[in-house]
């Protein structure tokens, strides 16, 4: 098997940049919804006063570190016989003997890949310092692991799924079928 690669998706980044300036725009407008008479939308002070400044701020955030993703080149993830390597997630291969199970999650409309890594090897995989802190926060939400995200990603989430359960069964037993993504090893 070779290398499969996966790269970014401009048009779903771009979808995703214009969807963050559009929660920004629609909270100003809901606090300055009259112009011209003078008064705003919301009582200052009150609670919806401070939902909607931190709506800007957040989609604001949100669209400041997704902008720069634009002109980002080069795959985001690769898979083949070594392993996973996701760009996002780590600085070089997370090889498949290390990797435990492959959980498909969807939160809502929003389908990722967990990896659950053996505690033993764990430590020495070359992580980066954002996905281990990622890590640590998602035992709240659910399946702990390293979670591959596939909004951005050329294909979404069938392409991620498919390139991670090709190269697992490649690199187990050359020549077997597929096997349902959701595995776990004893």
């Amino acid at each position: 098997m070779n290398v499969i690669d996966i790269h970014r998706s401009p048009l779903r980044t771009v979808g995703l940049l214009v969807a963050s300036f559009g929660f920004v725009a629609v909270s100003i407008w809901m606090l300055y919804a009259h112009p011209g008479s003078g008064r705003r939308a919301v009582v200052a002070g009150s609670l919806a006063e401070f939902v909607l400044y931190g709506s800007i701020a957040f989609f604001g955030l949100c669209a400041v570190l997704i902008l720069p993703k634009l002109f980002q080149q080069g795959s985001v993830v690769s898979v083949g016989p070594r392993g996973i390597f996701d760009r996002r997630l780590s600085t070089d291969w997370i090889p498949w003997k290390a990797i435990r199970a492959i959980t498909p999650v969807q939160i809502q409309r929003q389908s990722m890949l967990v990896l659950e890594v053996d505690p033993n090897a764990d430590t020495a995989l070359p992580w980066t310092n954002r996905a281990r802190r990622m890590a640590r926060v998602n035992r709240a939400f659910g399946p702990y692991g390293y979670w591959m995200g596939a909004a951005d990603l050329r294909g979404g989430f069938p392409a991620l799924a498919e390139a991670v359960t090709r190269g697992r069964t490649c690199a187990e037993s050359p020549g077997a079928s597929a096997p349902s993504l959701a595995r776990r090893d004893p």
